[in-house]
C-alpha cells in the first residue's frame, strides 16, 4: 500500500518544475504590493515592469519552442539537394581515364573526401540553423534580464542605512524612503525582484538545454545571487543601527513615528 501511495504521489509533479502561470501571480502580487507601500516610486513602476516582462517571457519562450516548419522544409529539400545533387552528377558523367598509379588514386580518394567533408559540413550547418535561430532569441531576452537586474539594483544605491538619525531636508520632503524602517521594506522587495528575475532566467534553462543558454542563465542567476548579497547587507547595517539606536528608529512604515515603550503611559491621562 505505502509503495503504491508513493507510487501515485510521483505522478503528481508540481514541484519539479517552474510552472508559468504561479510566476506571473507572483510577479503580479509583489507589484500589487510594491504600489501599496510605495506608491508612484520609481521601484513600484519598475516592479510593473518586471510583472509585464513575466508575462512576456511566457508568451516569448512559447514562441521560441514552437517549431518552425517553412524552415524545417525548406532545411530538408537543401539537404536532399545536397546529397543527390553531387550523386546524380556523377552518374551522368563518364570517366574514360583509368587509375594507373598509386599517386592517381590518392588524388582521387583526396579529392572525394574534401567534397564530402564540404558537404558534411554544409549539411550540419542548414540542419542546426533552427537551433542557433532559437539560441539567439533566448539569448536576447536573457540580456533584457541583466539589465532589469542592474536597473533594480541603481534604485538602491542612493538608499543609504541611518535616515532616522539625518535631519529630514528642508521644505517638501519628497523622498520615497523617509525611515530605516521603510528601507527595510523596500530593500526587502527590492531583493524579490532580483529574485524573481533570477527565476525568469531559470525558465529558459528549464526549456532551453542549450549549453550557450544554460551558460547565459547561469550568469544571470550569479548576478541577481550577488546583487541580493548587498541588499541584505544594508539591511543587516540597518538593524544594526536600529538596536544601537532604537529610541531614534521607533517609525512605522508609512512614515509616522511609532510609541516606544513607556510614550503610552507618559500620553495616557493619570
Amino acid at each position: 500500500m505505502l509503495a503504491m501511495s508513493v507510487g501515485n504521489d510521483c505522478h503528481n509533479k508540481p514541484y519539479r518544475a517552474l510552472d508559468p502561470e504561479k510566476l506571473v501571480g507572483a510577479a503580479s502580487r509583489l507589484a500589487l504590493k510594491i504600489e501599496a507601500i510605495f506608491p508612484d516610486s520609481g521601484l513600484a513602476r519598475l516592479s510593473r515592469e518586471v510583472a509585464c516582462l513575466t508575462r512576456e517571457t511566457v508568451v516569448r519562450l512559447t514562441f521560441i519552442q514552437r517549431p518552425n516548419w517553412p524552415l524545417r522544409i525548406g532545411v530538408a529539400v537543401l539537404v536532399v539537394i545536397a546529397v543527390l545533387g553531387p550523386l546524380l552528377f556523377s552518374a551522368m558523367l563518364q570517366f574514360r581515364e583509368t587509375i594507373g598509379s598509386l599517386g592517381d588514386f590518392l588524388e582521387a580518394t583526396d579529392a572525394g573526401m574534401q567534397m564530402l567533408l564540404l558537404l558534411g559540413g554544409s549539411i550540419l550547418f542548414l540542419v542546426s540553423l533552427e537551433s542557433r535561430m532559437r539560441r539567439n532569441r533566448a539569448l536576447e531576452a536573457i540580456a533584457e534580464f541583466r539589465s532589469m537586474a542592474h536597473l533594480v539594483d541603481m534604485h538602491q544605491i542612493n538608499k543609504d542605512p541611518g535616515i532616522d538619525l539625518r535631519p529630514p531636508p528642508e521644505g517638501i520632503d519628497r523622498r520615497t524612503v523617509r525611515s530605516d524602517a521603510q528601507l527595510e521594506v523596500y530593500l526587502d522587495h527590492a531583493s524579490d525582484l532580483l529574485s524573481l528575475i533570477g527565476k525568469l532566467a531559470a525558465y529558459y534553462g528549464q526549456h532551453l538545454r542549450d549549453r550557450v543558454v544554460l551558460d547565459a542563465v547561469n550568469e544571470i542567476e550569479t548576478l541577481t545571487t550577488g546583487l541580493s548579497a548587498k541588499l541584505w547587507q544594508k539591511i543587516l547595517l540597518v538593524h544594526e543601527l536600529c538596536r544601537n539606536h532604537r529610541p531614534a528608529a521607533l517609525v512605522s512604515v508609512d512614515g509616522r513615528p511609532r510609541k516606544g515603550k513607556g510614550e503610552v503611559g507618559a500620553l495616557s491621562p493619570p
